[in-house]
C-alpha cells in the first residue's frame, strides 16, 4: 500500500479517537480562558456560547499573541496597532486597548470576557470538515497553512479537532525508522526515504531574532511574518549561528504563571528560562531543546522527530549549528499533497 492510498482510504476520525475536545465558556475572562487551554495542553479550543450552544470562535495561542501586542504596547497609539485596522474591527480594538488595565483585576463582574478573543488575529481562520472525510482532504487544506479543522457530524456538532501534529504523529506510526536489514511490511513511501534536500529542494527562508531583543519584539515578528516560531541566533561574522528558539505556544509560560515582565525580557535569557520552568514541571526532563537536522535527513526521519518532540517545526543546519533552513509541519503537508497530485 502506497502513501497515496493510504491517504485516501483512512478517515479523518480515525486519527483522532479518544479525544475528548475541550470548549471554553464564552463568559469566562480572559485569564481563565487562556489558563483553560494551557491546563489542556491544547493549541487551540472552540468558545462556545453555552445559552445557544453555538461556537463563537476559536482560540488558539496567534490569538493571544495578538491580544498582547494590543494591550502590552507601550506606544498605544503608534504604528504598532496598524497591523490590526485591516479588518472591520475597529470597535472591537479598541474596547480591548481601552480596557487592558482589566486584566488581572480581581473584580469578576469587571475583566475581559474571552470571547473577545475569538478569532481575534484573523490569522488562522476557522474551518470544518465532516469527520468521516479521507485524511487526503485535510491534507488539501493543510497544505494551505491551515493548522487545524474542526471536524464536524452529520448534524453539524463537534466531534473533534484535527491538527497537522496529528497527521504526522499517524504516518509516523505507520512508517518508522527502519533498522538495517528491516523490512517495513506492505507499506511503501519512497519519497519518504528521500533527505529532505530532494523532497522539497527550495530552502525557505528563515526569519530569525538577535539573542539581546525582546520577546515583545519576537512576538511582533512572528505576528506580522505570520510565522509561529522564530529562531534565536549569534550572529558571527557571516554566520547565524542557532542558540535556540521561541514559538507563540511558549507564552503560556508567561499566563500560567503571570509573569508578564518576562515580555521585557531579552528573548535568549527567556528561551533559558523557560527550559529551566519546564524541566522543573517535568521532573529534570528538558521539554523545549532544540531539534535540527542536515540537508541530508531523510523525510521519514524528519517525521519521527516531529512527531516524537511534538514540534511544528525543526531547523536544518550545516556544521557548527550554522543556520541554513526550517522545515515546517506546512511543508510537510505541501510533500503529501504533491504525492496526492501525482498521476499513476
Amino acid at each position: 500500500m502506497d502513501i497515496k492510498t493510504i491517504l485516501n482510504e483512512t478517515k479523518c476520525c480515525d486519527l483522532i479517537k479518544g479525544q475528548v475536545p475541550i470548549t471554553i465558556d464564552s463568559t469566562k475572562s480572559v485569564e481563565e480562558g487562556c489558563k483553560e487551554l494551557v491546563e489542556h495542553q491544547f493549541t487551540s479550543a472552540p468558545i462556545i456560547d453555552k445559552k445557544t450552544g453555538k461556537i463563537v470562535g476559536m482560540l488558539d495561542y496567534r490569538d493571544l499573541v495578538a491580544f498582547i501586542l494590543l494591550v502590552f504596547s507601550k506606544d498605544k497609539d503608534s504604528q504598532s496597532h496598524k497591523i490590526f485596522l485591516d479588518y472591520d474591527r475597529g470597535a472591537k480594538i479598541k474596547y480591548i486597548v481601552e480596557n487592558g488595565s482589566k486584566l488581572s483585576q480581581e473584580d469578576e463582574n469587571n475583566k475581559l470576557s474571552i470571547h473577545l478573543l475569538a478569532d481575534l488575529s484573523t490569522k488562522n481562520p476557522t474551518n470544518t470538515l465532516l469527520y468521516t472525510s479521507p485524511v487526503s482532504k485535510a491534507v488539501e487544506i493543510f497544505s494551505n497553512g491551515i493548522r487545524r479543522l474542526l471536524l464536524v457530524k452529520e448534524d453539524g456538532s463537534l466531534f473533534g479537532i484535527l491538527s497537522q501534529s496529528n497527521v504526522v504523529k499517524y504516518l509516523a506510526d505507520l512508517f518508522p525508522i527502519q533498522l538495517p536489514g528491516q523490512k517495513n511490511n506492505d507499506k511503501k513511501w519512497e519519497l519518504g526515504e528521500k533527505p529532505i534536500s530532494l523532497a522539497r529542494p527550495e530552502l525557505n527562508e528563515v526569519i530569525s531574532i538577535d539573542r539581546y531583543s525582546s520577546v515583545m519584539d519576537a512576538l511582533r515578528i512572528m505576528y506580522n511574518s505570520a510565522i509561529s516560531s522564530i529562531a534565536i541566533v549569534e550572529t558571527m561574522g557571516t554566520k547565524k549561528h542557532l542558540r535556540g528558539n521561541i514559538s507563540m505556544t511558549d507564552i503560556k509560560e508567561v499566563i500560567k504563571n503571570n509573569k508578564w515582565r518576562l515580555l521585557w525580557y531579552p528573548v535568549g535569557n527567556f528561551f533559558e528560562e523557560i527550559r529551566k520552568m519546564q524541566e522543573f514541571d517535568n521532573n529534570g526532563i528538558d521539554k523545549v531543546p532544540v531539534y535540527t537536522v542536515s540537508t541530508e535527513t531523510s523525510v521519514i526521519k524528519v517525521i519521527q522527530k516531529l512527531a516524537v518532540t511534538k514540534g511544528h517545526r525543526i531547523w536544518v543546519v550545516t556544521e557548527g549549528d550554522n543556520l541554513k533552513s526550517v522545515y515546517s509541519l506546512t511543508d510537510f503537508m505541501k510533500i503529501l499533497k504533491s504525492e496526492l497530485d501525482k498521476t499513476e
